[in-house]
């Protein structure tokens, strides 16, 4: 008999142990989520798959989408002041793959968890260097004398040869679970967009001149004045011709592809 009562007291902890119900969700400052430090610690990421490409996105609630600044004290009566972006770090990027181009960028999302609903849109670029500045003051003796220096470094994160192309993706998905690890699945669409005519006709009138000119100069000629020739290429009239005006001509000039996504919550990630 003892054995008995001991072995369903076992299956009835079994069972509530793996029951999704067992947990309070949805507390009153909480919304509806397990905890609200869930969703103030997370990290979500998902995966993106459409035809000619992939790719993946990891965004977290609460992240500025502009650089911010920090300020600290420094040994000697210095400070420092660094000018911090979440671009490109695990709270905020997109890495794209379509036809041959690689493109990188920014994620932003939202979770609705009442709704179960997860909603992300990302904006990448076919050309990308990333840039930080920090500054540092430092002063003298007596503080009569002081030095400032400002480093300032670049990393080239996507180079495709200046195509100048721009990828925007959005999905809207379900939440497919919320234990022991929140999950979604939903449909969405990627939109390639031409790069804009005024700097491809800008940068190839500029090559047409110089080019003009090291003939004229190599045949013993006087260079010629350009300039006049091809104004018209730099005319405000002239560009805003070949320039689309509203949403509709930028989309006449776009491909937009269908895309399936799928992902989760995920905690504890840190850059390397």
């Amino acid at each position: 008999m003892t054995k008995k009562k001991l072995f369903s007291v076992l299956a009835g902890l079994a069972l509530l142990s793996g029951s999704q119900a067992f947990a309070w969700v949805g507390g009153p400052f909480d919304n509806g989520d397990y905890s609200a430090t869930l969703d103030n610690e997370g990290v979500f990421q998902a995966s993106l798959r459409y035809k000619n490409g992939s790719g993946y996105a990891q965004w977290a609630n609460n992240v500025d989408l502009g650089p911010s600044v920090a300020s600290g004290a420094t040994g000697g009566g210095g400070s420092t002041t660094t000018s911090n972006s979440t671009v490109g770090s695990y709270l905020n990027r997109s890495v794209l793959y379509y036809k041959g181009i690689a493109f990188f960028g920014t994620a932003s999302g939202m979770v609705d968890m009442d709704r179960r609903e997860v909603t992300c849109v990302t904006n990448s670029q076919s050309e990308v260097t990333l840039s930080d500045q920090a500054s540092t003051n430092t002063q003298g003796s007596f503080f009569l004398f002081g030095s400032s220096n400002t480093v300032n470094s670049s990393t080239s994160v996507v180079n495709n040869g200046g195509r100048g192309f721009v990828a925007n993706t959005n999905f809207v998905a379900k939440i497919t679970k919320t234990y022991p690890e929140l999950r979604f699945a939903g449909t969405g669409k990627i939109t390639l967009i031409s790069p804009d005519a005024q700097p491809i006709i800008s940068g190839l009138a500029q090559q047409i001149a110089e080019g003009l000119t090291d003939i004229q100069i190599e045949d013993g000629g006087q260079a010629p004045d350009l300039g006049a020739i091809f104004d018209f290429l730099s005319d405000p009239e002239f560009l805003a011709a070949i320039t689309p005006k509203d949403i509709n001509e930028v989309q006449k000039n776009a491909e937009t592809q269908k895309l399936t996504v799928y992902g989760n919550r995920r905690f504890f990630l840190g850059s390397r």
